[in-house]
């Protein structure tokens, strides 16, 4: 006996050295979610490593509470930390060879093990959990260490805690669950990636009704009910729709965790406000994928991507099967299909399971387990895969509908209805000659017949156009995900809001924000300030002659010799400013440039919002600098402001989870270029929309101005403009700076994908024109001579900034006058 007691002593105050105290529990505060608001007041993101948000224990009714006891400690109340008599139970167990490891934590020792030790198995930490155990039932009440436990359990699909649960799952706040919804959330934890109702339903059917009858034998609940209850289906929430600006909301990430740091952001349960306009950043992102797509497919058929034997392909398709009959469906899912992708990558070597097999919710993958509390009965071992079944594991279950995009295998091409079926195990898809007539691969001629396109045992991309209910054939069309790439940053020019930002075609495959952290040539598009420095230096007006002839020029600032070009290799001869910026002449503007003096048009660009490093020399006249797609827009609004400069704003404000606000912005506008200057340089612009390379803008039917810009080799095309309402710029160019193709230009490529977004966004609102500032003057003038237009000559209104505005009257038509002799380069014609 003194033995036994000596052994017990020294084995407690062994372990009892350096154990954590159970008192930081009693203000313990778990990593909540960050979230994030939209202008319309919609939550548009959320950032945690563990998406949780705490709920008192006190709101939840009691069946919600007893489900957990009745699934994982039906004497939560009674026993003191310790089940003696478990603990002695599942040790005997645990000695039996070839039998189940169980364990025996009360819910209390769950607590222990997952918030002040840590998940290892061993002796040790079993003990230390056993004297620390009793402690945190001392220090803590029964309901403050059932909150800690509800609030921290992982119940899968990265949901933390019971109230983020029961919203992904059911839809509704943890205090609204029924039993049987209560029963299937308790039972989840158990095993959370196996059991969770949306990766295998028919797991989580079984433990739901293990833990109704558990709950009708404590009596917690009457039996009628859970007889009830255990009939009914589970019935998961309808699919929420997924929330657009990807690239937006993780921009608004970097900027919280360059200020606040990451666990702040991503534990902290911060609550932010931004800019974004979910209607508008939805439209900019199908702008940016209809331009994108269409770019890409003028490009050509990369091929199908990959190929499986028919014999392998069958062993593949029942485990996915399985998968099916085994996911839990949403309500109004027609169903899953499978996205086999990863069956068209190398087999690997086998391996063991993971953790978390992919979960198929078209909210994404599932990630590697945390650690998190989880109740540790009844705890299954890792079990070795094949590799073939591992691979199936990586397949994405995802719910039928119109527009879905996945990888499926071609069973059937049938060239006599040139069509080819698809299988996408869920459906069978058909596919039409008619809609892949486009699908010309490199080197190769244009097909004729569905056999150029398809061949069985392809693994193909596709997207699903009609999807009637089954057994009918799901209509779909051969797809591919565009190389190329692009963006489009749109600005409210009155308070400087960004409502929408696009950064690429698919932040799920590339998080690279090419609106931000991307420089880019911005070729002619740059343009718009050269002149506008030229206007601002009072030496020219729009109208003034400036000559469009080939020259060699030694640059001054790099010694080199250059002989500027136009794009489309042709000379024109003398031209207004006018003229020439709607022609984007890069004649012209190296003529302007050599005038004026880059550091003039640099500084002048500076202060309408370009912030990047540019060269300073003759070559920034067509656009040689670098910048971004938002300090690019930003620039261009204000333009549109008729020289009133503020940054744009993406975050409007943070609160920290208290609701201490932490910071808040307003635009702080300064006029930073003379107004009539700003206004004039719009002017200009107006007439690229109406005469010159952006005149598929017109359909708008309301005052806009613009430049395109595309660059050596098409390297990089753009398309910066505005209206009244909104000013935006598009990009599209590849990320290695790889040509696009002597065919696309600013106005091919890019505008199309800001024209898109601009037909929405202008739907119902008036057409407004632009300002006129004081300093502006309308004179009416003679388009062809430029002088004032007299009672002879029809003319048309011109603005000029005051005191540079013509004052002679041009001749009757026919009359000569020796101002048809000379042209004077930088000149005010007529004064």
């Amino acid at each position: 006996m003194l033995l036994v007691i000596g052994v017990g002593v020294g084995t407690y105050i062994y372990f009892s050295r350096d154990l954590p105290s159970v008192e930081s529990l009693r203000n313990y505060q778990p990593p909540q979610v960050t979230k994030v608001t939209c202008a319309d007041g919609s939550l548009c993101a959320e950032y945690a490593l563990e998406r949780r948000t705490l709920i008192r224990i006190e709101d939840l009714p009691p069946h919600v509470r007893n489900a957990f006891l009745a699934a994982e400690d039906a004497d939560f109340y009674k026993h003191e930390g310790l089940d003696p008599f478990g603990i002695l139970r599942a040790g005997v167990k645990n000695l039996i060879p070839g039998s189940r490891k169980s364990g025996a934590s009360t819910l209390t020792q769950q607590v222990v093990k997952n918030m002040l030790l840590t998940p290892e198995r061993s002796l040790g930490r079993k003990i230390r959990e056993w004297i620390l155990t009793p402690r945190l039932e001392q220090a803590l009440t029964k309901d403050q260490i059932l909150s800690l436990y509800i609030n921290g359990v992982y119940f899968g699909q990265r949901r933390y805690g019971l109230e983020e649960a029961a919203l992904f799952y059911f839809g509704k706040h943890a205090k609204d669950l029924s039993v049987g919804e209560a029963a299937v959330l308790a039972g989840t934890v158990q095993s959370p990636h196996r059991i969770n109702p949306v990766a295998n339903i028919t797991r989580a059917k079984a433990r739901q009704r293990y833990v109704l009858e558990q709950m009708a034998g404590q009596g917690f609940v009457p039996r009628a009910v859970v007889d009830a209850e255990k009939e009914k289906p589970i019935v998961l929430a309808p699919r929420k729709p997924v929330s657009a600006g990807a690239y937006y909301a993780e921009e608004i990430r970097r900027t919280l965790i360059e200020r606040y740091g990451e666990k702040t952001v991503m534990e902290g349960g911060l609550r932010v406000n931004i800019a974004l306009m979910p209607k508008l950043q939805a439209t900019a992102e199908q702008a940016v994928r209809d331009g994108l797509e269409a770019v890409d497919r003028r490009q050509g058929y990369r091929g199908a991507q990959g190929k499986l034997e028919e014999a392998q392909w069958k062993r593949y398709r029942e485990l996915i099967v399985q998968r099916i009959e085994e996911a839990g469906r949403r309500q109004k899912d027609q169903g899953y299909v499978a996205d086999l992708a990863p069956l068209a990558q190398p087999l690997a070597a086998p391996a063991p399971a993971p953790k978390s097999p992919t979960a198929p919710e078209a909210e994404g993958a599932e990630e590697q387990r945390p650690a998190a509390l989880a109740a540790d009965t009844d705890s299954e071992e890792e079990e070795v895969q094949s590799p073939e079944r591992a691979r199936v594991g990586q397949v994405l279950l995802k719910p039928m509908e119109e527009g879905l995009r996945l990888t499926g295998y071609v069973t059937e091409v049938d060239t006599k209805r040139d069509v080819a079926r698809v299988d996408l195990v869920g459906r069978t898809a058909e596919v039409s000659f008619a809609s892949v007539s486009w699908a010309r691969q490199k080197k190769q001629k244009a097909p004729r017949n569905i056999a150029d396109v398809f061949t069985p045992g392809e693994l193909v991309f596709v997207r699903v156009l009609k999807a009637p209910p089954a057994p009918a054939f799901v209509e779909a069309t051969l797809d591919q995900v565009p190389v190329v790439q692009g963006g489009l940053v749109v600005i409210n020019p009155a308070n400087r809001n960004v409502v929408a930002m696009v950064g690429g075609y698919d932040a799920e495959r590339s998080s690279f924000n090419r609106a931000t952290q991307a420089k880019r040539q911005p070729g002619s598009s740059f343009k718009p300030f050269i002149y506008g420095a030229a206007l601002a230096s009072g030496r020219f007006t729009p109208l003034s002659m400036v000559n469009d002839a080939p020259e060699s020029i030694r640059d001054p600032y790099t010694g080199k010799e250059w002989r500027p070009k136009n794009f489309d290799g042709r000379f024109e001869g003398p031209m207004t400013l006018r003229t020439a910026l709607s022609k984007s002449k890069n004649t012209v503007s190296v003529r302007l440039i050599e005038a004026i003096t880059p550091a003039t048009a640099i500084d002048f660009a500076r202060r309408a919002g370009i912030r990047s490093a540019m060269p300073e020399n003759l070559t920034l006249a067509l656009g040689t600098g670098e910048v971004t797609m938002l300090e690019a827009v930003n620039a261009y609004a204000t333009l549109q402001a008729n020289g009133r400069y503020a940054e744009p704003l993406t975050l409007l404000r943070v609160q920290d989870a208290k609701g201490t606000v932490l910071e808040e912005h307003q635009p702080a506008f300064e006029e930073t270029l003379p107004p009539a200057v700003a206004y004039l340089t719009t002017s200009l612009m107006r007439s690229v929309v109406e005469d010159g390379s952006a005149r598929a803008v017109r359909e708008l039917n309301r005052p806009a101005a613009g430049k395109t810009g595309t660059t050596n080799e098409s390297k990089d095309t753009w398309f910066n403009g505005y209206t009244m309402d909104w000013v935006a710029s598009a990009w599209v160019g590849f990320d290695d700076n790889s040509p696009l193709g002597s065919s696309e230009t600013g106005g091919r490529a890019a505008l199309p994908i800001w024209l898109n977004f601009m037909r929405v966004a202008e739907d119902g609102l008036p057409a407004r024109d632009f300002e006129v500032p004081p300093g502006v003057t309308q004179v009416r003038i003679d388009p062809v001579t430029g002088l004032l237009a007299g009672n002879a000559v029809p003319g048309r209104l011109e603005p000029y900034l005051e005191g540079t505005q013509p004052t002679a009257e041009a001749p009757p038509p026919g009359q000569v006058t020796p101002d048809n002799y000379f042209l004077e380069e930088g000149g005010k014609r007529g004064l």
